[in-house]
């Protein structure tokens, strides 16, 4: 939207300094505050757009924790089923389907900063404790890494937030004051 200042209009406003004629929206004669107040709701209204694409990411970050958070768990369950390093077969987990779920959880995130998040699990559905060790590490990495950047991703939340609260009061603000004063020159004619 476009607000172009054109003409001046004879006489005093309300601030004692010539009125302008603008131009909003291809409309011509809005006074000051309309102009004011159709550029303070576009502003608000391009914050909330951008507002609306941080949320999106945050939603995104927060199923990507979860899941990975799932991994963790059921890693967890599979590495505390192993018997002691002294006994035999205590390199491998109990066989557990959700291994399997937890690898392709693994697989969908892995990128090239945390290669590691691989969980390789055999046939039976078992999972060696060296492998497991290693994806637990990486998993943890992952979601720590995650947890962070949502962190951050919020701040620019709540800043835009703030933003945008603050160009939909000072519109309403303005509005007031505007109509407050001129109500007290008509009030001072009477």
């Amino acid at each position: 939207m476009a607000i172009v200042e054109s003409k001046p209009i004879e006489g005093l406003s309300v601030y004692g300094v010539q009125q302008k004629d603008y131009t909003v929206k291809g409309t011509a004669h809005c006074d000051y505050i309309k102009a004011a107040t159709a550029a303070m709701f576009q502003e608000a209204g391009a914050i909330e757009k951008e507002t609306a694409a941080y949320a999106a990411v945050l939603e995104a970050r927060q199923e990507k924790i979860d899941e990975l958070g799932w991994a963790l768990a059921v890693l967890v369950k599979a590495r505390a089923s192993m018997k002691s390093k002294n006994q035999k077969s205590g390199d491998l987990s109990q066989a557990d389907a959700d291994l399997l779920k937890a690898s392709k959880i693994f697989d969908k995130y892995r990128r090239s900063a945390n290669a590691d998040l691989r969980l390789p699990v055999n046939g039976d559905n078992k999972v060696r404790r060296d492998d497991a060790t290693s994806a637990q590490s990486a998993v943890q990495y992952e979601i720590d890494y995650e947890t962070n950047e949502m962190q951050q991703d919020m701040v620019s939340l709540q800043s835009l937030v703030s933003k945008r609260d603050n160009a939909f009061s000072t519109v309403s603000s303005l509005v007031q004051k505007i109509n407050s004063t001129a109500s007290s020159l008509i009030g001072n004619l009477n």
